[in-house]
């Protein structure tokens, strides 16, 4: 993938020096770029099938709507939507899309009470920004069949990808989740579009004031769920079992209440969305660590890790939901 095709297609202009790899990621790289138009972070991307089109078109509908709307983020190169949301062709298949470089920090885990605050309005800010979810799209939770899963986890344990135990887990969550999706079926079609990934690795803190990054997660989600969501991650849940800290769950609600945000359920239906896009994520980790996305030895056991934190955080969820919904009642 060649950053300076990508750079020439975006119309960022000549590079003035030598291109920084941001992330390492086999499949999609990050780079920051500095030309003579300023200092760039520039995304490329390989897509696989059909359905990134439109999940990318539904992330740069949020993205350049919450840009417009004052959002605070980087700067994206361009607000014009294209068949592939801010995303553009360069060639051989690939995509490339930029934003303005940020210099900051990203904050730890659990985080102070004013970021997560702050966070809890910008949840209420980006539903303001109203933007349909297209039910067609498969970027959200979606059920597979048992015939499916059950070969799905019988290589796994063949790979020594998950233990049985593992597996025993993953079922019990696909079960809680497809029960707790059943049970919010109104709520699960109506959906907006929303960023799904606030968490203190998407936040960048400096001498401006915190942004949010990285919109490409964005997708169907309501907008209750959208804050739980956030709470609960900057209040220190994460894949490594570390248990959150209910004043920063709590501040996280009063700055959404305090924006205007619509407060839903305080029940354990409250964490459907965080539930379901768990399993949806673990889904795509098991394809990934079992090759069936292709990449390196390397890249797959990468998912296999990310996978198995995975299954042990829907382990922890399982047993702490009845618990964390009694936080939600201010």
């Amino acid at each position: 993938m060649n950053l300076t095709q990508a750079a020439e297609r975006l119309g960022l202009g000549q590079l003035l020096d030598a291109p920084l790899l941001l992330k390492d990621d086999e499949q999609s790289p990050v780079w920051k770029a500095v030309t003579d138009s300023g200092s760039w972070v520039v995304k490329i991307a390989q897509p696989w099938g059909d359905f990134w089109m439109p999940m990318a078109a539904q992330a740069g509908a949020l993205e350049a709507a919450a840009w417009e709307s004052g959002v605070a983020m980087p700067e994206p190169q361009s607000t014009t939507l294209g068949e592939a949301g801010l995303w553009r062709p360069i060639g051989d298949g690939a995509y490339a899309r930029a934003v303005r470089f940020v210099e900051g920090a990203h904050p730890t885990a659990p985080t102070s009470e004013p970021l997560a605050a702050w966070a809890g309005g910008l949840v209420a800010d980006l539903a303001r920004c109203a933007i349909p979810a297209d039910p067609t799209v498969h970027g959200d939770y979606r059920s597979n069949s048992q015939e499916e899963w059950e070969e799905w986890f019988a290589q796994a344990e063949r790979l020594e990808v998950l233990s049985a135990e593992h597996v025993r887990i993953l079922k019990l969550s696909l079960e809680q989740a497809e029960a707790m999706i059943e049970d919010q079926q109104d709520l699960w079609r109506s959906k907006v579009v929303m960023h799904r990934d606030i968490r203190h690795q998407n936040i960048l803190t400096g001498s401006g004031g915190p942004v949010l990054l990285d919109f490409d997660a964005a997708g169907a989600q309501d907008p209750w769920w959208e804050l739980v969501f956030t709470a609960f991650h900057l209040a220190g849940f994460g894949r490594r079992l570390e248990l959150p800290e209910r004043r920063i769950v709590q501040a996280c609600l009063s700055g959404y209440v305090a924006a205007g945000g619509a407060v839903g359920a305080v029940d354990e239906s409250a964490f459907t969305g965080m539930f379901a896009g768990r399993v949806g994520a673990a889904t795509w980790q098991l394809w990934m660590a079992c090759g069936h996305r292709g990449g390196s030895r390397e890249y797959q056991a990468g998912f296999a890790q990310t996978l198995r934190e995975s299954v042990n955080a829907m382990a922890m969820m399982l047993k702490a939901m009845p618990t964390w919904a009694t936080w939600l009642k201010a």
